[in-house]
């Protein structure tokens, strides 16, 4: 079964209607230019009320490691997602606690190989592939060209466990499960009404496009 995260989340109402029709995890993000961006109290807040076995995600995108593992403590966070390429392998192995898993998106230059290293100096193994762009981090609502995308996945699948992540929402979500057969999928914007403010009907839409392409795999095989 694919894994979901839908991330972004910013009130209690859409964390729990997200964990109700079956994500696996949510995400939280921190980055202080990101408009669903989340202060520490109230994602503490939100996280307390989660139910048993859906995951926590922290989003970092400029926090240096020390106020990374912090706030995962505070908020009771179960994983750090790392946004930006500032984070190489030092920084990754001084956030202390959590464990980790590291955004990579290929733009121009971008080599697999960049992935391999990172796992084998830092013991890594959780990775998420987004959408390049120059101006954002991340929940831009770009797609990964799906050539790419399946050369990525197939390419990375004895480093570690890869979600998909980039422009993804309930009318394509299916398609780049049976194109790439990733491990897990994540979403922000392809679920909302507005940044940050999620939309229920687009979340149930999402989750139940991702079951029934895992289901039509299993029959297939």
């Amino acid at each position: 079964m694919t894994k979901i995260k839908i991330c972004g989340i910013t009130r209690p109402e859409d964390a729990l209607e997200a964990s109700l029709w079956g994500a696996d995890a949510l995400g939280f993000n921190f980055s202080r230019k990101s408009p669903r961006r989340i202060d520490a109290d109230t994602a503490r807040a939100i996280v307390a009320r989660l139910p048993p076995l859906v995951s926590a995600v922290g989003v970092f995108v400029e926090q240096p490691p020390e106020e990374v593992a912090d706030l995962c403590r505070f908020c009771n966070l179960q994983a750090a997602q790392l946004h930006s390429d500032e984070y190489d392998a030092d920084k990754t192995l001084r956030i202390e606690g959590v464990r980790v898993i590291r955004v990579f998106r290929p733009g121009p230059g971008f080599s697999v190989e960049e992935v391999r290293s990172y796992a084998e100096q830092t013991g890594c193994r959780g990775f998420l592939f987004d959408a390049f762009s120059p101006a954002m981090a991340g929940g831009t609502g770009k797609t990964i060209e799906s050539s790419t995308a399946s050369m990525l996945f197939d390419e990375t699948r004895d480093a570690g466990w890869a979600l998909l992540a980039g422009g993804l929402k309930p009318e394509n979500v299916a398609d780049a499960v049976r194109l790439v057969r990733p491990w897990g999928v994540d979403t922000a914007s392809g679920v909302e009404s507005s940044p940050g403010v999620k939309d229920a009907l687009k979340i149930r839409r999402f989750i139940e496009a991702v079951r029934e392409a895992d289901r039509s795999l299993t029959n297939c095989c």
